[in-house]
């Protein structure tokens, strides 16, 4: 079984082989300059691509601070439209992969995976997580349209929950 500890919390537990460690994978490093990924990617349940991205804060969307929220916003949707076009670049061998995604990530049934981008922000409030969801669906809403894909935005209790945080770190 595989954790990631990243920003504060300990992810996981995952089975090896329905985990892509994208950040930190050959594959980035080798095409990675000016490209921002996500954490991981998790193949979950059947036919589920999970694009995980962790943040142990983020700014909130108050009249004083709307450029920084903004330049988040934009932050996060790049990492999650980089990762996912890496990834299928890997899955359709026009970058290779060296040998760093497991055979069931090649046979995930692409015409009906479920894509998800998740966001998880350590200590979060939930009244704080709707504005972020309802900006970053704004800014991915021809994604969205296009693959039917989904945002998800949590705090670490809820990610808990779905068993995808396993302990948050002080």
């Amino acid at each position: 079984m595989v954790q990631i500890k990243e920003s504060n919390m300990i992810f996981g537990d995952f089975q090896e082989d329905k985990i892509f460690k994208i950040e930190k994978s050959k594959l980035h490093n080798k095409i990675g300059d000016g490209i921002k990924v996500v954490e991981f990617i998790l193949l979950r349940n059947v036919n589920e691509l999970n694009f995980i991205e962790a943040k142990s804060s983020s700014p909130r969307p108050t009249q004083h601070n709307i450029i920084r929220f903004d330049e988040f916003i934009d932050e996060i949707s790049d990492k999650f439209i980089h990762s996912f076009n890496l990834f299928y670049s890997a899955i359709l061998k026009r970058n290779k992969a060296y040998g760093e995604l497991n055979n069931n990530f090649f046979e995930l049934n692409n015409s009906q995976a479920k894509l998800k981008f998740i966001l998880v922000i350590k200590g979060h409030e939930i009244e704080w997580l709707l504005p972020i969801s309802d900006a970053l669906k704004r800014k991915l809403s021809y994604h969205n349209t296009i693959w039917k894909s989904e945002i998800i935005v949590m705090n670490d209790k809820i990610a808990n929950k779905y068993n995808l945080v396993k302990s948050v770190v002080e």
